[in-house]
């Protein structure tokens, strides 16, 4: 029994420094604060660490016994389905990560990889603004398009499956060129306060981490699969300074 607590023991050490470098990747990469919290994705992630890290040395508490003629071949086994698991849950990360952070009218939009059908990435192959990035999404804009026929076509979408403008990389632009009409929509602190009465010091805390005035700055809302939240901008050229976890309307 000894030895086999202190080989589980070796394989939970190490199961421990490889989900500390898979969180690193996904929070430090992927999933910038607070995007975790707006996806849903932080009872997955510790669901699929939590299996990655705990059953494994279970596994080899079970089966270690250095009499065997096959523990080396039982271990390579626990640690190969430990990989797999880890490998699919990482894959279903990075199919699920912010690529995109797009404004669409009055709002930002996250979009997902899984979010982009294969057909319209490939339709977007020569926009630059619609390739995303390993650090963090990009953040773009939406153009309308140019027909009246596409525009009803991604209306009709949007009315039967829920995709939407955003949904379609071929019309990303760059954030900047409409970041002007962007602002004449933007809403004041003000608003976001009165929407989020509790959470008044957090506010304060971020506005002063933008080293802005108050009145200096405007916010959008954001929405995002699990909850909503709200982008801190300057009120002089629409910048992108804070995304806050507060409700935005």
């Amino acid at each position: 029994m000894a030895q086999r607590l202190r080989a589980a023991g070796i394989h939970l050490s190490l199961s421990a420094l490889l989900a500390a470098a898979v969180l690193a990747l996904v929070l430090l990469t992927w999933y910038p604060q607070p995007l975790p919290r707006l996806l849903g994705v932080g009872s997955i992630l510790l669901i699929m660490l939590g299996v990655d890290v705990v059953f494994g040395p279970i596994f080899t508490l079970i089966v270690f016994d250095r009499r065997k003629k096959r523990l080396a071949w039982d271990l390579a086994t626990i640690a190969a389905l430990q990989l797999a698991a880890l490998a699919y849950g990482l894959y279903t990360l990075h199919q699920g990560r912010p690529a995109f952070v797009v404004m669409v009218k009055d709002r930002f939009e996250i979009v997902s990889p899984a979010d982009i059908l294969p057909p319209d990435l490939l339709a977007a192959k020569d926009n630059p603004f619609a390739r995303s990035r390993i650090t963090g999404p990009s953040w773009v804009a939406i153009r309308e398009p140019d027909s009246v026929s596409e525009r009803l076509a991604i209306m009709m979408e949007a009315l039967e499956n829920g995709r939407d403008m955003q949904h379609h990389p071929r019309f990303y632009v760059d954030y900047d060129s409409q970041v002007n009409e962007a602002l004449t929509r933007s809403l004041p602190v003000s608003k976001l306060r009165s929407l989020n009465p509790s959470s008044g010091n957090e506010i304060d805390a971020a506005v002063a981490a933008t080293g802005l005035s108050e009145s200096a700055l405007r916010y959008f809302p954001m929405r995002g699969p699990a909850a909503d939240g709200a982008v801190l901008v300057s009120q002089a050229d629409g910048r992108v300074l804070k995304v806050l976890p507060l409700k935005p309307w």
